[in-house]
């Protein structure tokens, strides 16, 4: 024993040593990733989340390569520990709430959150792994002196090393997102290092001559024989040791799984398609309700027992169940009028429409789906594919399945037919987990890709009646209804679907994406101009020639016509004062000051005419109509009055032959800048023509104005995001913390995101395609490419006023996963409180 405890700590020693080399490779790859997305995001919201982000990796990176060794070698050695109790108190080595995903008896919103990110990294982790780690379980379960295989005892298992670097990144005190980010990009190059990590153990025990432990076994029941058939002679109830080759995170916590020697079933024998070998194992799952630990343990560490035998008796309660189902009696097909909602639901708005129920037990359109709108022909299919099972981890796969299908179809994102043709696809689905039994744990796989790429492309319309979601949905449910004809061998079939429905959505994009570039051109270029202007404006605060400059000229000089040269540079970047928009400014100044004006009379009346005309031709150039520039030409008109005065008068007195005559000439009210004035200010809004702001669909940013919006929508269910409906509830909400304020929702809006936008009358699905870059400037485009630019004021009295509600856009698999992971936390939390 004492060599098995040196090997053990030498395993220990190794991997934590090897953590540091994984874990610079982990922190590496997230900060190019990081660094890379920065420059291209044009939210500066987003930007600020990923520089933020890359740049606390390199501030504690230096730390942690430091501290992980050292916390891994502590976390190895605890679970040791556990492994060596009792084994009725056997319990991984992360035995908090806290600190275990698996066991989310949890009571805190912030613990619930961090054990469902580390489920959802552990779910990107484990595929890349399971080979290695099916074989490392079993010999690290030897070195331990356990009597079988226990994944969840290795302390070596991934989730050691993932909640680890998890506690570690916590005690970073970094805002969520930055935290969120570290996992979602350092996933992947985690699973890299792991798996050669794991591959070194297994050198390192294949060295020292560590025979691998088996896993337990149920024995076969003498004289049992499969339905129908006599049972073969001789056959007992063998000692099994086989390895199995699941993955960790499975084992006595299911308690479908009976030990050796444990109950025996007398439903019947050995299925007709089972080995006829002397000594083989067995899983009982008859009468055992698959329920949220066995299906977690499954999906997100692999179930160690997954290539088990399944016991006679469970092929004996298939036979009875799938002979109920036949024998039940036939659902009636549906009737027109109930295939079609009333017209009353299809006039109502969108947003108002009551939610209509979808689970797997739905009776579906008939038309749509043929043979598997029946729930119970869905229900024979899954029964009769169980009764094919040989293995375990397929009868977990068919009841996942079932599972998360289940979430989705009830998913209020989505729309009703989307959801049915999810429930509709169920029996393909239940093929394809026959022959990959986990890949709804794997984001990369086609039929998991296939489930998100139609709920996504989905959340385009909201209005399932609609002539574009027609056109959308029909050749959804055609390759859907061609899938389930297929018999299911690999998932390829999905992926060429998938890739299929990808072309047609491509094509159909080709026009809106034009348009949609030609739109965010525009505001591009406006965007450009105007950061130009800010340095125009800049460059002429430093003048020397603005004392005594009313603040009127130089609010036009660091406004309109920073504007007019910076427009003007743009359009040919090659000339030094392209359009001698830049000589007039000294001009403009030095007509302004009275001090010298009436000194030269002459020479400003011999200027104003060529002022005049420069600054009219500079902002026509812009696209500023007269009426814009109105009032800072009659302020000039004003600062010019006196010397117009004092000409007038001198020409009065020349041509009068009496005495001179006091020349009394009243000065404007005008006074000169101050300090503050003459300092520009960057500006908060882009400036755009009268074309352009019609071209990026300003003409209905302001309901109150345009008098669009007549009345404010009732709440719906299908809203997701909880806003008051009024200023005053609005304002108590974010002062009691109970809701997001409309500046948090709009600062939450990433490009493609989805959003409900009340426009002339209509609800409309409309998508963020730009930001600018200050974040005071947003454009969305609806149906058909058209526009809606709004300012930041405008989307947050949207918002705050519920005609503008942003979408719930989370992968729709993912969200089903964290709600079945929610479901057994709330179950959980009375055993947690007592």
């Amino acid at each position: 024993m004492a060599s098995q405890s040196a090997i053990l700590q030498q395993c220990f020693q190794e991997a934590a040593a090897a953590s540091k080399g994984a874990l610079e490779h982990c922190v590496d790859h997230a900060v190019a990733i990081l660094q890379e997305a920065e420059p291209k995001s044009m939210k500066m919201a987003e930007r600020d989340e990923l520089g933020t982000a890359w740049r606390e990796l390199l501030k504690h990176k230096a730390d942690w390569y430091a501290q992980y060794p050292r916390e891994l070698l502590v976390a190895f050695k605890a679970a040791a520990a556990a492994a060596a109790r009792e084994p009725s108190q056997l319990q991984p080595a992360s035995a908090s709430p806290k600190q275990r995903p698996d066991v989310l008896s949890l009571v805190d919103d912030t613990q619930l959150t961090e054990a469902i990110e580390s489920s959802r990294l552990l779910q990107r982790i484990v595929p890349m792994v399971e080979q290695p780690l099916s074989e490392l379980d079993a010999l690290m379960s030897s070195v331990q002196g356990l009597p079988t295989v226990s994944p969840e005892l290795n302390p070596l298992r991934p989730d050691v090393f993932a909640q680890t670097l998890r506690l570690l990144m916590t005690a970073a005190r970094a805002e969520p997102a930055s935290v969120s980010l570290w996992f979602k990009h350092m996933a992947e190059p985690l699973g890299r290092e792991l798996k050669g990590i794991y591959e070194k153990q297994l050198q390192l025990l294949a060295r020292a001559k560590v025979q691998a432990a088996g896993y337990r076994v149920l024995q076969s029941p003498s004289g049992a024989s499969a339905p129908g058939k006599p049972s073969a002679s001789g056959q007992g109830s063998g000692q099994g040791g086989g390895q199995g080759s699941g993955a960790s995170g499975w084992g006595s916590v299911s308690g479908g799984l009976h030990p050796a020697g444990g109950p025996q079933s007398g439903h019947g024998g050995l299925p007709s398609h089972a080995s006829e070998e002397q000594s083989m194992q067995y899983a009982d799952l008859s009468g055992v309700e698959i329920g949220d630990a066995l299906f977690q343990d499954f999906l997100f560490h692999g179930g160690a027992n997954s290539h088990q035998k399944l016991a006679p008796s469970f092929y004996a309660a298939v036979e009875e169940e799938l002979a109920a189902l036949r024998d039940s009696p036939e659902e009636p097909e549906d009737e027109p009028p109930q295939e079609i909602p009333p017209p009353h639901y299809q006039a109502m708005p969108v947003v108002d429409r009551p939610q209509r129920f979808v689970d797997v037990l739905s009776q579906l359109s008939s038309k749509v789906w043929g043979a598997y709108s029946s729930a119970v022909g869905r229900s024979i299919v899954r029964t009769e594919l169980k009764k094919d099972a040989t293995q375990v981890g397929q009868v977990l796969g068919l009841e996942v399945v079932r599972k998360v299908v289940n979430q989705v179809a009830q998913d209020p994102r989505l729309l009703v037919p989307v959801r049915e043709a999810i429930v509709a696809l169920e029996p393909s689905l239940l093929r394809l987990a026959m022959v990959d039994p986990r890949f709804l744990s794997d984001e990369r796989h086609p039929g998991r890709r296939l489930i998100e790429g139609v709920a996504q492309r989905s959340f385009k319309y909201n209005d399932e009646f609609s002539e574009e979601f027609g056109t959308f949905f029909e050749p959804v449910a055609e390759s859907f209804n061609t899938l389930n004809k297929l018999t299911v061998e690999n998932p390829q079939p999905f992926g060429d679907v998938l890739t299929e429905l990808e072309t047609s959505w491509t094509e159909q994009d080709q026009g809106e994406e034009g348009q949609r570039e030609g739109l965010m051109q525009t505001l591009r270029v406006a965007e450009q101009r105007q950061a130009q202007a800010d340095q125009i404006a800049y460059d002429f605060s430093l003048r020397s020639d603005l004392e005594q400059a009313p603040a009127v000229v130089l609010d036009f000089l660091f406004g309109p016509w920073a504007l007019v040269m910076a427009n003007a540079r743009m359009k040919e970047p090659n000339q030094l004062d392209p359009g001698g928009f830049g000589a007039v400014v000294s001009d403009l100044l030095w007509s302004v000051k009275l001090g010298q004006t009436l000194n030269e009379p002459a020479k400003l009346i011999a200027m104003i005419p060529g002022l005049l005309g420069k600054l009219r031709t500079g902002l026509a150039s812009l696209g500023q109509t007269p009426k814009e520039s109105q009032a800072f030409f009659e302020a000039l008109m004003k600062l010019h009055q006196p010397v117009l005065e004092l000409r007038r008068l001198r020409s009065q007195r020349d041509a009068s032959e009496s005495a001179p005559m006091p020349l009394d000439i009243p000065l404007p009210d005008i006074p000169p800048a101050t300090l503050e004035q003459r300092t520009p200010k960057a500006s908060r809004q882009l400036w755009l023509g009268p074309k352009e702001q019609n071209a990026a669909g300003f003409e209905d940013i302001v309901p109150s104005d345009r008098g669009e919006l007549t009345a404010t929508p009732a709440d719906s269910a299908t809203v997701p995001l909880e806003l008051p409906q009024s200023a005053e509830e609005a304002q108590q909400a974010e002062d009691d913390g109970s809701a997001l304020s409309p500046a948090q929702i709009l600062l939450g809006l990433r490009e493609g995101s989805w959003v409900d936008l009340y426009s002339k009358e209509r609800w409309l699905r409309a998508q963020l395609i730009w930001a600018s870059t200050k974040g005071t400037l947003f454009m969305f485009v609806s149906h058909g490419g058209q526009p809606h630019s709004m300012t930041k004021r405008s989307c947050e009295k949207l918002i705050r006023d519920r005609f503008l509600r942003p979408v719930d856009m989370q992968d729709v698999v993912a969200h089903a996963l964290d709600a079945l992971a929610q479901e057994k936390a709330a179950a959980s939390q009375p055993a947690a409180l007592a």
